[in-house]
């Protein structure tokens, strides 16, 4: 019987057994320190990234909310001033509405006078050239010249003929 005995361990198998667990402890002694190494400092870097990715998250998260918070505060801002300036607006319309009309008034009343000294100036005339028609007519009537007291009373009571006329034909608005 050859050996068929595979249950029972040879010379072979003991040095192959012995090699291996050389080979073992060779790579547990040399290969795997450096190989772990390697791997926890990686393991390490991929946490401080991850740490490193989760702050920037929350800090992007805390600038968005203080640039919501800005955002909003100036638009509530622009809001105030274009209500400001709205109602600036008014005031400056209702300003220059009430010049117009303090204007128009002003320029009414400066016309108004103008008007009535131009009438009474023009009534002056009148009177004064009625006057001196009235003294040619009664010159031509009477046919012989007029002393200087007669000539004056006459042309007051033309004047006043003429007034009561002109106060009757007006209204009464001199």
């Amino acid at each position: 019987m050859v050996s068929s005995l595979f249950l029972l361990p040879g010379f072979t198998f003991v040095l192959e057994l012995i090699g291996f667990l050389l080979v073992l402890g060779f790579i547990a002694k040399y290969v795997l320190p450096p190989l772990r190494k390697a791997m926890n400092e990686r393991a390490e870097q991929i946490r401080n990234s991850i740490q490193a990715a989760e702050d920037a998250k929350h800090e992007a998260e805390d600038l968005a909310a203080k640039r919501r918070e800005l955002l909003e505060g100036a638009r509530q801002e622009a809001r105030a001033i274009i209500d400001q300036a709205n109602e600036i607006a008014e005031q400056l319309k209702e300003e220059g509405r009430q010049r117009g009309i303090e204007e128009h008034a002003r320029l009414v009343a400066s016309a108004q006078s103008e008007i009535d000294l131009e009438r009474d100036r023009a009534r002056s005339e009148v009177m004064g050239q009625l006057g001196s028609l009235v003294l040619e007519a009664a010159e031509r009537v009477i046919g012989a010249g007029l002393d200087d007291e007669r000539h004056r009373a006459l042309v007051e009571e033309a004047i006043s003929a003429a007034e009561a006329t002109g106060t009757a034909a007006t209204g009464g608005n001199a």
